[in-house]
């Protein structure tokens, strides 16, 4: 039948593996759980990144630089706040007329 618009082929992921030996891996598996039962260090040499701890410390740091401003800013605050009252309040006594009609009242 004839088709208006071409339907696209739909891509196929297909990785054939180099190479792998499953007796060298269940041996490497078998020395490292053998390595850990007696307690001694792997030292293979092959990197394995901390994630996890990278994560705690650098949310520590952060935690920590936060909590250091956040008096400062919470003065800052209180006193703009008490300022913006004291301002409030004395246009209020100075000319409570003015705001009344202001506000509608």
């Amino acid at each position: 039948m004839f088709e208006l618009f071409k339907k696209p082929e739909y891509r196929k992921f297909n990785l054939k593996p180099r190479y792998w030996d499953p007796a060298k891996e269940e041996r490497e598996l078998r020395e490292k759980r053998i390595k850990a039962e007696l307690g001694l260090k792997d030292e293979d040499g092959q990197y394995i990144p901390n994630v996890q701890g990278q994560f705690r410390r650098e949310y520590e740091k952060r935690k920590a630089a936060r909590s250091s401003i956040s008096p400062a800013r919470t003065i800052r605050l209180f006193m703009i706040l008490v300022l913006l009252f004291i301002a409030a309040f004395y246009v209020f006594i100075k000319n409570p007329e003015g705001l009344l009609k202001l506000f509608g009242m």
